[in-house]
């Protein structure tokens, strides 16, 4: 059975939805073959983390990158809302919350990550509450 218990941190919450739920879901392998990146995530407050999508495979794990395809910086209520899903990225970047930078960056690159996280979260939640 799933565990509906809520993750303390902000790298178990990100484990969670990506690599339980986003790779944990048959219909997203495509997505996630599709593309080879690494996202450094650095939330206020906490220890830094990687989130590798490499060969149709999601890997989270702590470190820091030198030259990350995107980097997300946010604080720990804002990456929380968004990982629960009542926020999207869009949203808290547009509130000047969720900054992303890094050599992928661009349009096609920040509309990438709100893909993974979207279908994460909500593959996250299906797996939960069914």
């Amino acid at each position: 059975m799933i565990s509906r218990k809520k993750s303390d941190n902000s790298i178990e919450l990100a484990r969670e939805i990506f690599e339980q739920g986003l790779a944990g879901e048959p219909e997203h392998k495509d997505f996630i073959a599709r593309h080879n990146r690494a996202i450094q995530f650095n939330i206020e407050g906490e220890e830094p983390f990687i989130v590798d999508v490499q060969d149709g495979k999601v890997n989270v794990r702590e470190g820091v990158l030198d030259d990350p395809d995107l980097a997300v910086v946010a604080n720990t209520d804002v990456f929380r809302q968004v990982f629960r899903g009542k926020c999207s990225p869009c949203e808290a970047w547009m509130d000047d919350q969720w900054w992303v930078g890094g050599a992928f960056s661009d349009y096609v690159g920040t509309s990438w990550l709100m893909r993974l996280i979207r279908f994460g979260v909500s593959s996250r939640m299906k797996q939960v509450w069914q």
